[in-house]
């Protein structure tokens, strides 16, 4: 799976153009978007949902239920969708030919010609948003009544808090690495101590043990983050900080750590599980902040005939996911499960991605107490996880700088007046108790005499630049060394050979033939797989040929009627329909 942005860097600006140029997109091109804008925002997907012919629509609903977000083989993307679309094998592909030529489902040919398909996993919540819509779910009843019985689960700290506390301890206890390539041991504890996840909670929620891991899931899990961020690095026999990165990292505000996280989790978990993808598409549309009842959105999930797939089973491993890093609480009643989103799952469809994080100021008691509110930048957190203790991780945050944590962080490089500046600072700009200084400053007064420790802390910029932003990548995977097909190569003509040499009257209007024409006919349609319209009883109707039986009394044609939203199989013989008409998608119209 890619992110837009990955996608963008594989087309020519020719290719992004002429995108724009499809019917699909006309407001977006008319606002003069670029095709990775028009892609994730919220406003021109929805005016291109309401543009998708019937085609184009019936494949990018199936392509989301069925696969996800992909990649998915041509074989299996034919097999799968076209039953779950309802549509004709020449219909299917005029649509899928449509959705490519506007960029927003992509072919990527593999090895020696193996074809995948796959759009961009960062928009897939916003276009199921728009694809399948259902009305907004009240909140749940708070009344005593409702909830004298609740009981709720314990939440987990958030990811982004608790890989800030793994990476504390990593440089505390230094990144040195075994002769095996591994940490030591004792840093592999201590790292586990910085988190509040446990294995039985990462299996219980689904996650797999590596092949070969050299940690347990909980800290395997937590490096392999670390690296895609690009925060920790390997060398040799030991890891390295990126601070340019880390510092990047630190400067996002909490709420787009976690987006940005919840991404790249989700990559990870739903990889090859359409089922999760669509549930959590469905649950991403939930206000953050606001207690719903599972029962009142599977009545609606069911009412709107989006529960095919196994719902109730993937719900309730969204939910798992969801918890363990801290993102959802969970609440019990007699009524059943209350759920409540403590992130906000679809950041970029609204104004939030045009915040300017105004971050709180910490307050300093004289007696060395820090006190943290939520709004506080993570980069004062990451530097107060280095030189105080923390004594409490809650709503408000108590850390507090004392003889040992300073003389901790002077081993590690840090200098009094470091120290004494970034509290400053922190404080948004209130002077310092004349006690905490001069404390600071006598333990200061014994830092020649300690032992310097072998790793330095990473000392970053307080105040980094304003478009110091982090930028995301996915892990491609089976998508990396997969070349991008050219969307020129998808036309009509490449589904519908031949075309020129059908008569024109075939293809234009209703018409009755004689029983040799409408055989002829309908082999026309066998072979480009495409519907025909028949007129009976008054009423017209699609059929989609599936196969024609002759006989010495004639010959009966088997295959599909489409009516009104019923679809059956029926035998015909050719005097039970009186005008027909072959239907070339994209060339004669749709039925």
């Amino acid at each position: 799976m890619m992110l837009a942005k990955e996608w963008s860097e594989k087309l020519t600006s020719v290719a992004k153009q002429q995108y724009m140029r499809s019917p699909f997109w006309l407001e977006a091109a008319s606002r003069k978007l670029t095709w990775e804008e028009a892609v994730m925002d919220k406003p021109s997907i929805q005016e291109a949902v309401n543009r998708l012919d019937e085609a184009s629509a019936g494949v990018l609903r199936a392509f989301y239920i069925c696969f996800g977000a992909g990649p998915v083989s041509e074989e299996r993307l034919f097999s799968s969708g076209v039953q779950r679309a309802g549509l004709s094998g020449a219909e299917f592909r005029y649509g899928l030919i449509q959705l490519q030529n506007a960029g927003i489902v992509f072919a990527l040919r593999k090895g020696w010609g193996e074809r995948l398909y796959a759009l961009p996993s960062d928009g897939y919540m916003l276009w199921h948003a728009a694809l399948f819509p259902i009305p907004q779910l009240s909140a749940a009843d708070t009344g005593y009544g409702q909830w004298e019985q609740r009981q709720e689960d314990t939440p987990h700290k958030s990811l982004g808090r608790q890989l800030l506390s793994v990476w504390a301890e990593l440089a505390r206890s230094g990144l040195g690495l075994t002769a095996k390539g591994t940490l030591p041991k004792k840093t592999a504890t201590k790292l586990m101590q910085a988190v509040t996840i446990t294995e039985e909670e990462m299996m219980s929620a689904g996650w797999k043990t590596e092949p070969e891991a050299s940690y347990n899931i909980v800290l395997t899990f937590i490096l392999k983050l670390s690296m895609h961020l690009g925060v920790v690095t390997t060398q040799e026999n030991r890891m390295g900080w990126n601070e340019q990165i880390l510092t990047k990292w630190l400067s996002e505000p909490d709420y787009r750590q976690e987006f940005l996280l919840l991404q790249w989790c989700q990559k990870e978990r739903f990889e090859g599980k359409p089922g999760m993808w669509h549930a959590m598409a469905v649950l991403a549309r939930l206000e953050p902040g606001i207690w719903y009842a599972e029962r009142d959105l599977t009545e609606q999930i069911k009412r709107h005939g989006l529960d095919a797939i196994d719902w109730d089973r993937h719900l309730h491993s969204c939910l798992d996911f969801l918890r363990l890093f801290g993102w959802m609480e969970l609440g019990r009643t007699e009524q059943g499960t209350m759920m409540r989103f403590t992130m906000m799952p679809l950041l970029l469809q609204e104004p939030f991605v045009n915040l300017k994080a105004v971050h709180e100021p910490i307050f300093i008691e004289p007696n060395g107490d820090l006190f943290v509110t939520p709004g506080c930048s993570p980069l004062i957190r990451w530097e107060l996880e280095l030189i105080a203790d923390k004594k409490s991780d809650d709503l408000l945050s108590i850390w507090q700088i004392n003889r040992q944590s300073a003389m901790r962080a002077l081993a590690h490089g840090r200098t009094t007046d470091q120290i004494l500046a970034f509290l400053h600072a922190a404080a948004g700009g209130v002077p310092i108790s004349p006690l905490l200084e001069s404390s600071l400053l006598d333990w200061g007064k014994q830092e020649d005499g300690l032992k310097a420790a072998a790793e330095p802390y990473p000392l970053l910029p307080f105040d980094p630049p304003a478009d110091c932003q982090f930028l995301l990548r996915s892990s491609a995977g089976a998508l990396a060394s997969c070349e991008l097909m050219n969307h020129e190569d998808f036309t009509v003509e490449r589904f519908l050979p031949e075309l020129d040499r059908v008569p024109l009257s075939w293809l234009q209007q209703l018409r009755s033939y004689h029983h040799s024409t409408r055989l002829e006919i309908l082999e026309q349609a066998l072979s480009w797989q495409a519907p025909v319209q028949l007129s009976m009883d008054e009423a017209v109707v699609a059929f989609v040929p599936a196969r024609v039986d002759k006989s010495d009394n004639g010959w009966r044609v088997t295959g599909l009627l489409r009516e009104a939203a019923t679809i059956r199989e029926v035998c015909l013989t050719p005097e039970m329909w009186q005008g027909m008409k072959l239907v070339a998608p994209g060339v004669s119209g749709f039925v």
